[in-house]
């Protein structure tokens, strides 16, 4: 794509082509999966009514396998739970949510 010798760090053609890194890509594509699916998922305050801070945190299920707890399921709501709360308020609307 860029003409770039074989042995040539990618870090800058990274930069110079606008390409997002594999686990970038990875983050992104577990955080399109939580929005397009967030009529599944519970928060917090739906859970229980007490007003707490992370009460618009979605709800993690209870896992008591390890193979669940390390699925692709569990490990977007934990990132999406991360986020900061002005990206987590635009949930509904997945075109502003992928813009921020």
């Amino acid at each position: 794509m860029a003409g770039a010798q074989p042995r040539t760090s990618c870090r800058s053609l990274v930069k110079q082509l606008e390409i997002l890194p594999v686990p970038c890509q990875c983050i992104l594509s577990l955080m399109n999966f939580i929005i397009n699916n967030q009529g599944f998922l519970q928060t917090d305050l739906s859970m229980h009514n007490i007003n707490t801070k992370n009460k618009y945190h979605l709800h993690r299920p209870n896992a008591n396998l390890s193979c669940f707890q390390k699925s692709k399921f569990y490990a977007g709501i934990k990132i999406f739970n991360s986020l900061p709360p002005s990206m987590t308020i635009v949930e509904n609307d997945k075109a502003k949510f992928k813009a921020t």
